[in-house]
């Protein structure tokens, strides 16, 4: 048998198969979709644990010692409330803080989509905080819950709104804890408002009574549109 000859039989017994359910593998390769519920359930296991440990301190003790009934409770967590919101402020720029902005933007993920589900995930945890600790307050002392509910969120919002501002500076993207500052200048505030004089304590009280509901929903509002304009310009910011 001549050479010539050969190579057809070779080709024909080491020629590659016909390929047999081709697009059912090719389909199977696709990535699964992942819903955005998904998404925001995966960020809650990205939340660092301090800012779970700080969660979990707050509520244990402002439930127990609604338990015991100590009357400063309500201050304790007034005060306590800016560290939470600027806690987490730091935990939505944390990619940009430790340089992985860019790993983020290139997973299968935005980077405006990740932004989004940690904010809701730290959101679903400062509503929790609220959920389990108004009503333990109001319900212990016999205090309003709206009133109550009220004088909780207006420092956690007013600082969430500053904070969320402040960081997105360049002042604030050099330094990255500026967010912190603004926090304790809120709770200062907060203790003075709520030790320094009786009637300045009275005025606020009154205050939130009548305005309270609507000063939470100006500031949520605002809140809303500060995390808006993070997520909008946060790959400008990356």
């Amino acid at each position: 048998m001549k050479n010539n000859d050969l190579g057809p039989l070779i080709r024909e017994a080491f020629s590659a198969p016909e390929p047999e359910m081709k697009q059912s593998f090719l389909k199977n390769l696709k990535p699964r979709e992942v819903s955005t519920p998904e998404v925001v359930l995966q960020q809650f296991a990205y939340i660092r644990i301090p800012v779970w440990l700080f969660a979990g301190f707050i509520m244990l003790i402002v439930v127990t010692a609604s338990l015991f009934r100590f009357e400063n409770v309500e201050n304790f967590m007034t005060v306590c409330m800016p560290f939470a919101a600027a806690i987490s402020v730091l935990e939505t720029r944390r990619s940009a803080r430790f340089g992985m902005s860019e790993l983020e933007m290139a997973t299968r993920f935005s980077l405006r989509t990740v932004v989004l589900a940690r904010m809701t995930a730290l959101g679903i945890l400062a509503a929790v905080e609220l959920l389990v600790c108004a009503p333990a307050i109001a319900a212990s002392f016999g205090r309003s819950l709206l009133i109550t509910g009220s004088r909780i969120l207006i420092p956690y919002l007013l600082t969430m709104v500053s904070g969320l501002a402040v960081e997105r500076s360049p002042l604030g993207r050099r330094t990255g804890y500026l967010s912190l500052v603004i926090a304790a200048a809120v709770s200062v505030l907060v203790f003075l408002v709520d030790n320094l004089d009786s009637r300045t304590l009275l005025l606020y009280l009154n205050m939130l009574k009548h305005w309270g509901v609507a000063l939470v929903f100006v500031l949520l509002s605002l809140t809303v549109f500060e995390q808006w304009k993070t997520i909008h310009h946060v790959e400008a910011l990356a």
